[in-house]
């Protein structure tokens, strides 16, 4: 399974935008898009405006775009993450497998580690419910309370709870599904249409295919001359991409609740792990198989009596506290 932080994506990205020709502008907040005769435009909290013939709009769990189309807020999970990175030579890391992402599961929390940069860090992602979040209250998430999230946990996953960053943490949220990302000339992209919550590791990819499935659109409605048929790749784009990332943003919930079963839930989600084949991946080609260009393209989920499975990589479990699942995909 490759695996890759966010800051080196986000160099990869910087630098194939840098080739290509495009000038990027930073501190440039948008505060409004509107649709005009020649396109779109958007305006920033500076007064300047900007036009074009299409306004793609990556902006955002917290999206403005989003506005245009549905009347929505972000979901709370009332589940938090807390992060820390660990330099391959600490003894902390000595004996582990950087090229696994092992997930350590447990009633209402799960500790996740997995390598980075080839095996020069160790990247630890420690989850919980808030019992705080659950009560409504505003200030949710603190370190006390990744503490007692924890407190019962097996000894690698407490050996790891110092490494973390405790003066930031992540509170978890998605939203719900939509099916329509366009507004005239503009198009939602990323997380400002489909912000998933993390558990199938696909909030990054998503975005990305979006772009690649837009791209390959707009070059097929691109005459000889140059000109660009917007309104048919827009149409294109908007007709399959929606219902893949439908599907993976009800999948993260369930899976999300899979790991995070207690009692007769939990022994019966063992039970069934335990007699998957290892090695059986088809009920999720139609996650990690060929990027859909085409509604026709979009393969169907694979379904059977163990629903709580869609979604799922699972190579194997044992028993614990903490139950230890290692995930891998073909992405």
């Amino acid at each position: 399974m490759a695996t890759s932080g966010r800051s080196d994506l986000h160099g990869l990205l910087l630098r194939a935008c840098e080739r290509a020709g495009v000038e990027l502008i930073n501190d440039a907040r948008v505060v409004s898009y509107e649709n005009t005769g020649r396109g779109a435009g958007v305006t920033l909290a500076s007064g300047e405006v900007h036009e074009a013939g299409l306004v793609l709009a990556a902006d955002g769990l917290h999206s403005a775009a989003r506005k245009l189309l549905v009347d929505d807020e972000p979901v709370s999970s009332a589940y938090v993450a807390y992060r820390g990175t660990v330099p391959a030579e600490q003894p902390r890391v000595q004996g582990l497998d950087l090229s696994e992402v092992v997930v350590h599961v447990g009633p209402k929390c799960h500790f996740v580690h997995y390598g980075l940069r080839g095996g020069e860090l160790l990247n630890q992602v420690a989850v919980f419910e808030s019992p705080r979040a659950v009560a409504g209250e505003e200030d949710w998430g603190t370190p006390d309370e990744l503490d007692h999230a924890f407190a019962g946990t097996c000894d690698f996953v407490q050996e790891g709870l110092p490494f973390m960053w405790r003066e930031k943490w992540w509170r978890m949220f998605d939203r719900d599904p939509i099916m329509n990302w366009v507004h005239g000339r503009i198009a939602l992209l990323g997380d400002s249409a489909h912000p998933p919550l993390q558990y199938i590791a696909q909030g990054a990819i998503m975005a990305i295919e979006d772009g690649w499935v837009l791209g390959e659109h707009v070059a097929r409605n691109r005459a000889a001359e140059g000109t660009v048929d917007w309104d048919a790749a827009l149409f294109a784009y908007e007709a399959v991409r929606p219902e893949h990332c439908r599907r993976v943003l009800t999948t993260s919930r369930a899976w999300g609740e899979l790991w995070h079963l207690d009692g007769v839930a939990r022994e019966q989600r063992n039970a069934l792990l335990r007699a998957r084949d290892t090695y059986d991946y088809a009920f999720v080609d139609w996650l990690y198989g060929p990027t859909a260009l085409t509604v026709d393209e979009e393969p169907p989920m694979f379904n059977t009596g163990a629903a709580v499975l869609r979604g799922a990589v699972v190579a194997g479990v044992r028993q614990g506290r903490c139950r230890a699942l290692a995930t891998s995909s073909r992405a």
